[in-house]
């Protein structure tokens, strides 16, 4: 019986990708590749494209970035009544995702429609502040440290909460409100424990540590804030990216 498979592609570079994503890719039909501009770039495709076969009808759909639910659980169920049509024809069907298919990824709205639908098989991906954790080799969490990963979607007086509250604070696509979140760490004079990755492992990858996070804008969507109160970085010892 045909399958929907949920590939997590990692966070952009593409020898990050588990062997099991790179076998998945490999053997199906037809691949649904995310975008959240209608230039229908898609990022997940990107990085993933050199493990796709020549003759895998691509199928680029746009999630648009909107907060009217209404508007969006019309775009959900097209998509996923799209997807449902291509397995029962027979079809291996892929969806990739950036990261892991199972952490703020569009892919669950179209999980929660199929799950009792059609069988799907999740592969999982590296979500991007494992990647950034170990590159900069920041500890997120170590002894009974606790720690919470929130979206910047939050709001910033919840944000404010989980920083006073826990010991470490994964923060996943800082964009909207960047200025926010750099203005709560510089209130708790966190800096020190702050370390934020811009397209991570991506060419035009950035890394700021320390007192470089208040004097450069950050526009980028894909950014990730990394608090951990308990770690610090001297200053001779600034972490830079390891392509490893």
């Amino acid at each position: 019986m045909s399958k929907l498979y949920a590939i997590g592609v990692g966070t952009g570079d593409n020898s990050s990708l588990t062997l099991k994503a790179v076998e998945t890719l490999q053997k199906i039909d037809i691949l649904y590749c995310p975008t959240s501009k209608n230039d229908n770039t898609s990022i997940a495709y990107t990085i993933a494209k050199k493990y796709i076969r020549d003759d895998v009808q691509i199928k680029n759909r746009h999630f648009p970035m909107i907060r009217d639910k209404q508007k969006l659980e019309v775009v959900f169920d097209e998509i996923a009544d799209e997807i449902k049509k291509d397995v029962q024809l027979g079809k291996e069907v892929g969806f990739v995702t950036i990261g892991d298919a199972m952490i703020y990824s569009t892919f669950i709205y179209i999980l929660r429609k199929l799950k009792d639908e059609i069988d799907i098989i999740t592969v999982s991906g590296i979500p991007s502040f494992v990647d950034v954790a170990s590159k900069t080799n920041f500890p997120i969490a170590f002894d009974d440290n606790a720690f919470v990963v929130v979206p910047a979607t939050t709001s910033i007086q919840k944000l404010e909460e989980y920083i006073i509250s826990f010991d470490s604070i994964v923060i996943m696509k800082a964009y909207k409100n960047y200025n926010d979140i750099i203005s709560l760490i510089k209130k708790y004079n966190l800096q020190d424990n702050t370390i934020v990755v811009s397209n991570a492992s991506l060419e035009n990858e950035i890394i700021l540590q320390g007192e470089e996070i208040f004097d450069k804008k950050n526009e980028e969507y894909l950014t990730t804030v990394l608090i951990n109160k308990n770690f610090t970085q001297a200053e001779e010892n600034t972490v830079k990216s390891q392509n490893i």
